[in-house]
């Protein structure tokens, strides 16, 4: 009886609530039970559905766990954030445990193990999202929002929210007669409340390297060229690194590129770093360390504690791995550590890897490619151990957060609708 009464006085209480009250605490609950919470009513189904609650719990989220900063994905008991890895048909999303440390509590050389455990593991059919036939290969391109932006096939491209499973199908851009090698990009313009989409196309002829920029935008759900072409040759990474707006490829120069007014600075090396604002929608050139080593070769651009990430392979010697601490300062950039080329317990060579993010106690979440494998190493033991091995693609690894943004929050109304998958 008095559990009765006591249920009773509850749910009058909370009908009492003002809706300011109510949309607080909604605010700061998962996207999942939020999307089991919108059968409570009409009324809490129309809340949650809104666009501005959608913004407001997305702002709430990614303040808590930055998007420019993967290390925000790293600590502090984060529950909401996934690891996305892309097979042949299936995106698996791995829910990682990671250790709920402070920054106090850091330890530089992680001379300790960090317990992380793999929580679950999730598969998502995303040929079953689509109006095709059979997919034999899917790409990530990047992740931002809750938004996945992926290539099936090397052609058609969706924008996925695995969350809610709404999919926005990308109409084919026009085909481009500078090349074929394709490199993509992925993410937020904040000026303009917009996601992009940016496709390069590489070509070279007798040395000289162009690089036509196609642009795709929610907003307006179009395709348009860049007039002008960059000088570079994109190389090694398919996908461009998102870190302050902006995306970021390794380059290679060519012949015909010209050195800057301050031609004191010009950087004579074949390699470099080029950036791609996605507001202003140009493009400049990020320094590089060691002055004068044309040596100097690099792959594996990425971000790490909020600040871009290089690795660096010296012949015969271990990887280094480079962060720039203060973004665009060519004497900023230092070796963060370093990443022996075999594995500890073989005579295997670890080969391609991305690194993802620092955990609280200084180790290192990574995927290695060749492997098929998502690793810890400790830099202070030197060692790696196994977080998830399975039959996973190549392509890009994303960490996603869960959010209730469907691509429909940018697009236009005349735009294809989204598909709400099964």
């Amino acid at each position: 009886m008095e559990t009765s009464n006591s249920s009773s006085s509850f749910s009058i209480a909370s009908k009492d609530l003002p809706c300011e009250i109510i949309e607080e605490i909604l605010l700061q609950l998962p996207v999942k039970s939020l999307l089991r919470f919108k059968c409570v009513s009409k009324s809490w189904l129309n809340l949650i559905s809104d666009h501005k609650f959608i913004k407001s719990h997305l702002h709430q989220s990614t303040k808590q766990h930055p998007p420019h900063d993967h290390d925000g994905a790293c600590g502090d008991g984060v529950s909401n954030t996934h690891l996305m890895l892309s097979s042949t048909s299936l995106i698996h999303s791995l829910h990682l445990q990671l250790p709920n440390t402070t920054q106090e509590e850091q330890v530089p050389a992680a001379t300790t193990d960090a317990e992380v455990v793999l929580e679950s593991i999730v598969e998502y059919p995303v040929t079953s999202t689509v109006r095709r036939p059979s997919v034999k290969d899917i790409k990530i391109v990047g992740s931002c929002n809750g938004l996945l932006c992926l290539v099936l096939d090397s052609q058609h491209m969706i924008i996925y929210n695995p969350s809610t499973r709404h999919v926005q199908e990308v109409p084919c851009p026009e085909e481009t007669v500078v090349g074929k090698d394709y490199f993509y990009g992925f993410g937020y313009d904040s000026r303009n409340d917009d996601c992009k989409i940016v496709r390069a196309t590489s070509s070279s002829r007798d040395g000289n390297f162009v690089t036509q920029l196609d642009i795709f935008t929610l907003k307006t759900n179009a395709w348009r060229t860049k007039t002008k072409a960059l000088p570079f040759y994109f190389m090694s990474s398919l996908v461009g690194t998102l870190l302050n707006g902006a995306l970021h490829w390794a380059v290679r120069r060519g012949i015909n590129i010209s050195p800057t007014a301050d031609s004191d600075d010009h950087d004579h090396r074949p390699f470099g770093i080029v950036s791609f604002d996605l507001t202003e929608e140009t493009y400049k050139e990020v320094p590089l360390p060691c002055d004068g080593d044309k040596q100097f070769s690099f792959y594996g651009l990425g971000v790490l504690g909020g600040c871009l990430s290089m690795l660096h392979s010296p012949h015969g010697s271990d990887y280094q791995v480079w962060v720039m601490k203060e973004y665009g300062v060519k004497a900023s950039w230092s070796v963060f550590t370093t990443i022996p080329q075999k594995m500890e317990d073989s005579k295997e060579y670890i080969g391609l890897m991305s690194l993802l993010c620092v955990l609280k106690n200084g180790e290192i979440l990574m995927m290695l490619h060749n492997h098929k494998k998502v690793v810890i190493y400790n830099p202070g033991q030197r060692k790696f151990r196994t977080i998830f091995s399975g039959e996973i693609g190549s392509s890009r690894v994303a960490l996603y957060l869960e959010t209730l943004v469907s691509p429909k929050i940018y697009a236009p109304s005349s735009s294809s609708p989204c598909i709400l998958a099964a």
